[in-house]
């Protein structure tokens, strides 16, 4: 569910945008509607709305004070303007607070759809890259460079003679100069499993466990690995993802 506030000062483009998307959007959840922008300062900053449907001329402080007012505070939400008007200096303070559409009244079914599936993007795209922010980062020495890899980017780790062959998640492998042991002690991560003395693996890229050929099959959008373990660390896989 998406969180959205409505302010608009005319009663009738009010309920009518609050019927479109109720009707039209129904994973938008409405948790007020303002009908002054002294009003709706409170409530959007005790609500932390995520869209906020916002009629540029306002009763009493405009919208442009709101959104001051909002950006002082802190981050502001995903803001699409409503007008009745098509007065091009309306389109440049919507620029000015990166607003994510300008829709026009009588709004359309059409225009609101698009303008609500361009917020959810930038909404998914935020919420991509703070989780990358955040994501632990591991530096592995290479030929000529140092690689930096999450957890997720990592599938498995297999030795190679006195070094290690790192397979990524989109399809690149690399050649790490590092002994496996010290790789482990590096990714130190409950994600990875020791599966044996030459692999390490990613143990949420798990899938297929068989018994007869002794065979563990990793999983990607792109690509199925299979690899070969020992009966001794398939019955200790096994036990681990029961």
């Amino acid at each position: 569910m998406y969180t959205c506030i409505i302010v608009e000062d005319e009663e009738l483009p009010r309920l009518s945008l609050k019927s479109k998307l109720e009707t039209y959007h129904p994973d938008i959840d409405i948790l007020a509607m303002c009908e002054d922008a002294e009003s709706a300062l409170e409530i959007i900053l005790r609500n932390k709305p995520q869209f906020l449907f916002l009629d540029i001329q306002l009763p009493g402080q405009n919208s442009m004070w709101l959104l001051e007012q909002l950006q002082k505070a802190g981050k502001l939400p995903q803001i699409i303007f409503t007008t009745a008007f098509t007065d091009p200096g309306y389109l440049l303070k919507a620029i000015k607070f990166s607003a994510t559409d300008y829709l026009n009244k009588p709004i359309s079914i059409v225009e609101l759809a698009q303008a609500v599936e361009k917020a959810k993007k930038r909404i998914q795209e935020e919420k991509e890259i703070k989780q990358a922010s955040q994501k632990k980062l591991f530096s592995f020495r290479t030929l000529h460079s140092q690689l930096l890899a999450s957890d997720d980017d990592i599938v498995f780790v297999e030795a190679d003679g006195n070094y290690a062959q790192i397979q990524l998640l989109h399809g690149k492998k690399e050649l790490i100069f590092e002994r496996l042991g010290d790789i482990e002690k590096k990714m130190n991560s409950p994600v990875f499993i020791r599966a044996g003395r030459s692999l390490i693996i990613n143990k949420t890229y798990i899938r297929k466990l068989n018994s007869k050929t002794f065979t563990c099959s990793l999983v990607t959008l792109n690509s199925t690995y299979d690899l070969s373990i020992s009966k001794r660390t398939y019955d200790m896989l096994k036990e681990i993802l029961s």
